[in-house]
């Protein structure tokens, strides 16, 4: 159970988020063992102190028998591993006075407190945590090793998101046998699953604004509707002619522009396609880095090139060149790069994200997505 909450926490792709990889995994088994059955875990009966008047005296003892060469290494080794560990309870860090379920970073930043004033004063004023971290200054192994993690160290932003998606849809799965089988999913992870059905709502009224732009391409297809009879065929349903506009997206992929301002340009991006709306996305920084036709439906396993400076006359070259084709450009950025060169000949719409400034100098008309 642990070690599969680490997986549905999402802790294997987030290694990279915090530097001190003691202090991590320590975080780590802080915030997941908070959803366990305390006395599920090791050495959990009692408090920390109990433990260690009953368990320390025996540690000490096999030292002074090695020391004394009464046993042999090998033999202490073995009577060593009989001396049960004791798992990471939030209990036993209470004069940090920890909040309950608050999250990895806001451990880790506990804890990193409490080894700075350790190293400063001698002494974090945590017990527990000061017997951890002479643990890690010796090397000597912890309860929260997570040393089998290493493969998961340095995964690039792609290989996350795929690992990620992955997780998800198991846990989605899970979750739908349960209810089918009348069976109960725990509060937390129910929590979770919330989390990931969840649809962030549009951030803007793309469904109006691209109303206003019917001109440029357009497709006509045909559509059975049930509102409508068919005068040929009595009780069969009718036709709706309807188009679907077409859009050329252009995504800022630049260095400046942060993870959290790429989800949010992904998830409008998909609220645009739900529109009915067919879409062109061009992927640049300095130069263009990529151009695909982009489906919702495929959204999360969408991948993301560049990540270099930032130059908008690129885009608006291809834009130019090919703007027949679209009804209108939209183009997510954090607005973080001075004008194009030349500006864009068709209908142009700059999209800043939730955490930028409107960017004045851009030729067109400019939007800030709201929270």
């Amino acid at each position: 159970m642990h070690e599969t909450g680490h997986i549905c926490l999402g802790h294997l792709e987030m290694q990279d988020r915090f530097p001190n990889a003691e202090l991590r995994n320590l975080s780590f088994d802080l915030e997941l063992n908070q959803y366990i059955d305390e006395t599920w875990l090791p050495g959990s009966a009692g408090t920390n102190k109990d433990f260690k008047a009953k368990w320390e005296p025996v540690a000490k003892q096999l030292e002074e028998k090695l020391k004394a060469e009464e046993i042999t290494y090998n033999q202490y080794k073995k009577e060593m591993l009989k001396i049960p560990a004791r798992g990471v309870l939030i209990k036993d860090y209470s004069e940090l006075k920890l909040e309950l379920k608050a999250g990895t970073k806001y451990y880790y930043d506990k804890l990193q407190e409490g080894a700075d004033k350790k190293k400063q004063e001698g002494s974090s004023g945590c017990q527990a945590l000061d017997d951890m971290l002479d643990q890690m200054e010796a090397n000597k192994p912890t309860i929260c090793d997570h040393s089998s993690w290493k493969e998961f160290e340095g995964l690039s932003e792609s290989e996350k998101k795929l690992m990620r998606a992955q997780v998800e849809f198991q846990l989605r799965e899970v979750s739908e046998q349960l209810i089918k089988s009348r069976g109960t999913i725990p509060s937390e992870m129910s929590e979770i699953i919330k989390m990931l059905n969840h649809k962030e709502p549009p951030k803007f009224d793309w469904k109006g604004y691209l109303r206003n732009f019917i001109g440029g391409s357009t497709k006509t297809y045909v559509k059975k509707t049930r509102r409508k009879e068919s005068k040929r065929f009595k009780d069969s349903p009718g036709q709706r002619v309807l188009t679907q506009k077409h859009v050329l997206l252009g995504v800022d992929t630049s260095g400046s522009v942060s993870n959290s301002e790429l989800t949010e340009f992904l998830q409008e991006m998909c609220h645009i396609n739900r529109t009915g709306t067919e879409i062109t996305v061009v992927q640049f920084d300095a130069a263009i880095s990529n151009i695909s036709k982009f489906n919702h439906r495929k959204a999360d396993n969408y991948t993301i090139h560049g990540r270099g400076g930032t130059n908008f006359t690129p885009f608006c070259d291809y834009y130019n060149q090919h703007y027949r084709k679209f009804c209108c450009a939209v183009i997510f950025t954090d607005g973080e790069a001075p004008a194009p060169d030349n500006k864009p000949r068709g209908r142009v719409l700059w999209a800043h994200s939730t955490k930028s400034k409107i960017n004045e100098d851009l030729p067109g008309t400019k939007i800030k997505l709201e929270l």
